[in-house]
């Protein structure tokens, strides 16, 4: 093994300490978008067919979907659960939940593995792009002599990156797009160097291209800044055009060979986007219009100002949100600001060479998804500029060494041969070796002990309700877990369980208790903040355990939960049922002179996709409504409820002054609010009522 070979393993081994290291718990807990993108992950892994969606995403796809909803299948083009994701990060996660399991840790291995493939694609890219061993006609390199060591500086840069990391231990796709954006440049590299040399070898300049079209094609499966990326390829054919049509022309058919292989490997998911373009520019409109950089209706403004933005993130004022970084640091560390600095001005000073013009082109391509979006800067929208600033940096660095190294030399010639020998070349190598390794405590001080102690980060990653899965989990078989008050993103908890439909949640607001199924034990998880409701659950039960060890919530065991609430609820025993969906298993009434209240205890007997309304209608002797209630079960729909489900509500009747004495009628049932159609017929509660 050579030198440059052991340096590169090296980096490699570095890279993937960074990554890899206690991936399971560090970030702590599961934040909610990671947690959908392994519900659909397991859900592949279980056999299920999509379209799958949780937490209601399904009302944002009927818009979508209009009158052409899409074909079930086992294999998607694109998930469409919050906001849209592309297919192939959610694939791979499949692959790894499948091998370890539904946890964390599965999760994240891909961007972890992601991560430092990209490290070593980066070296590859670098040397590529720099044509670094290639011998050119009349194709002059930016660096004459030190720019073999570009690759490997790359590589180190991007090990030590960050953002790099940090995104690459986060269970998003950002991170799986950049080895597939690495080859792609790699491949058109090797195939501009190819077609540069005297005896030009013309199937491997072909081959060259037509693979970094499809890898330009695959990145579109990816990540939604990929569909950017093509434009960095159309700006350098037309430089390349400019400059040297002769040598375009020569590869006018390989060019075109590529652009035809990258719209045949994106044909499935555009014209996915071509049945339904809601889902194209859903989550780009989202982002382009929602942060404080926003300037309403105006987005040309806010782009602009979002360059000074973006900017600023790279040197000195970063990105803010904790789940991205450590509030307020920086892209690059000090020492990586200089030498990207220096990389940018060699890089212009290049003027017109291809290599330099296609690598600031690159970058700004990159950056065009944190300009573009209305909360610049963002690091994650950043990724695909990852690889790139590390190229810059070697650039810089390698440039600043060969400037010292010429300033040292110039004092070692007026030392003795011994002292030259050592001031030449050993001190310089000294010199730029510390600063790496200064560069490099960087990375270890801001990211594994800053941000990793910060106290908000565990709640920022979801770690309670992590945590509150698990135990829900580990509750014996059959026991109904339910989970009050409601709240909009469970997908942490989902994940937690292995099960979406393993956890139901209701309001807590109101007097509506869902007890379970019959035989059944249930389990009820009481956010702190909801006494009212742990008031009612254990005002309501007589059997039950109590247990508030639990960080995220109280908790409240209960035995036969559906006999006992049906023993609690119940005075007049039924059995009438509503079009064999709902059984009314029993009724009781209190009443005064103002209110009458009437609880019921339901069981669903079958899944109802429809959220129906229920109803207690007062009615006098000649069948006029005196009083009525018409509401759904509160803050627990009947399209969450389960086969064999019982759930105990009270509805509380308002009387009015002016009423007859009585006797009355009371009934009950269910209606479809939408279009006022009776769920079965009204069932009499009683025909003499007097309150």
């Amino acid at each position: 093994m050579n030198r440059n070979r052991l340096w590169l393993l090296l980096v490699l081994l570095l890279a993937a300490f960074l990554r890899l290291w206690q991936l399971d718990n560090f970030p702590p807990g599961l934040y909610h978008d990671e947690a959908y993108n392994g519900l659909d992950a397991l859900s592949m892994v279980q056999g299920k067919t999509f379209p799958q969606f949780y937490e209601g995403w399904e009302l944002y796809a009927q818009d979508a979907y209009g009158q052409n909803p899409p074909e079930p299948t086992r294999w998607p083009t694109f998930f469409e659960g919050n906001y849209g994701r592309e297919p192939l990060h959610i694939y791979l996660m499949a692959v790894s939940i499948w091998l370890f399991g539904p946890t964390p840790f599965a999760i994240r291995l891909i961007p972890a593995l992601s991560g430092v493939l990209a490290v070593l694609l980066t070296y590859f890219a670098a040397k590529e792009l720099f044509g670094v061993g290639v011998q050119k006609n009349g194709d002059q390199s930016p660096i004459s002599n030190l720019q073999s060591h570009i690759p490997l500086l790359a590589a180190f840069f991007l090990a030590i990156l960050v953002p790099a990391i940090h995104f690459s231990r986060f269970g998003l796709r950002m991170m799986v797009f950049v080895p597939v954006e690495m080859l792609t440049v790699i491949f058109f590299w090797r195939g501009y160097n190819l077609s540069q040399v005297t005896v030009s070898p013309g199937h491997r300049v072909t081959l060259s291209f037509l693979l970094a079209g499809f890898f330009l094609g695959l990145g579109i499966y990816i990540y939604a800044a990929a569909r950017l990326f093509p434009l960095l390829f159309m700006l350098f054919v037309l430089f390349w055009a400019w400059r040297d049509w002769a040598s375009l022309h020569r590869n006018l058919l390989n060019v075109g060979g590529m652009t035809a292989v990258s719209l045949l490997t994106a044909l499935p998911i555009l014209l996915f986007f071509w049945r339904y373009p809601y889902f194209f520019v859903f989550r780009i409109a989202y982002v382009a219009n929602r942060g404080l950089g926003t300037v309403e209706d105006r987005p040309l403004l806010t782009w602009l100002l979002n360059v000074g933005r973006v900017v600023r993130g790279l040197y000195w004022q970063g990105e803010t949100h904790l789940r991205h970084n450590s509030p307020g640091r920086p892209y690059l560390d000090p020492i990586q600001a200089v030498l990207f600095t220096l990389g940018l001005v060699h890089a212009l000073r290049q003027k017109l060479n291809p290599r330099t013009v296609f690598l600031l082109l690159w970058l700004l391509v990159m950056l065009l998804p944190t300009i573009m979006s209305g909360d610049a800067p963002h690091f994650g929208r950043m990724t695909g500029a990852a690889g790139v600033v590390a190229i810059v940096a070697a650039v810089g660095g390698v440039w600043f060494f060969s400037v010292i190294g010429e300033r040292l030399s110039v004092i070692g010639n007026r030392l003795s041969v011994k002292s030259k020998l050592i001031t030449a070349y050993r001190l310089p190598i000294t010199v730029y070796g510390l600063l790496l390794l200064a560069s490099f405590t960087f990375t270890l001080r801001d990211y594994f002990v800053r941000y990793a102690s910060h106290p908000q980060l565990a709640a920022d990653f979801y770690l309670p309700d992590w945590q509150l899965g698990q135990f829900a989990a580990a509750q014996p078989e059959g026991t109904a877990v339910y989970l009050t008050p409601t709240q909009e993103e469970m997908a942490t908890i989902y994940f937690a369980l292995a099960d979406p439909e393993g956890l139901q949640s209701f309001s807590g607001t109101g007097e509506l208790v869902p007890a379970g199924i019959s035989g059944q034990d249930s389990l009820y998880l009481v956010r702190p903040q909801n006494g009212a409701s742990w008031q009612r659950l254990t005002s309501f039960f007589t059997d039950y355990e109590l247990d508030q060890s639990l960080a995220g919530a109280w908790v409240l065991h209960v035995p036969n939960s559906a006999a006992q609430a049906v023993e609690a609820a119940v005075v007049e025993e039924t059995a009438v049922t509503f079009a064999d969906k709902i059984m009314l298993l029993g009724w009781s009434v209190q009443s005064n002179s103002n209110q009458v209240k009437v609880t019921l205890a339901w069981q669903a007997l079958a899944e109802m996709p429809l959220a129906y309304t229920a109803y207690v209608h007062l009615l006098n002797g000649d069948g006029e409504i005196v009083a009525q209630l018409d509401r759904q079960p509160e803050g627990f729909p009947t399209s969450d409820w389960r086969p064999g489900e019982v759930v105990v509500d009270m509805y509380t009747v308002d009387l009015p002054d002016d009423r007859s004495s009585g006797p009355f009628r009371l009934h009950t049932g269910f209606y479809d609010l939408a279009t006022l159609a009776g769920l079965g017929d009204t069932a009499v509660l009683t025909e003499s009522f007097t309150p």
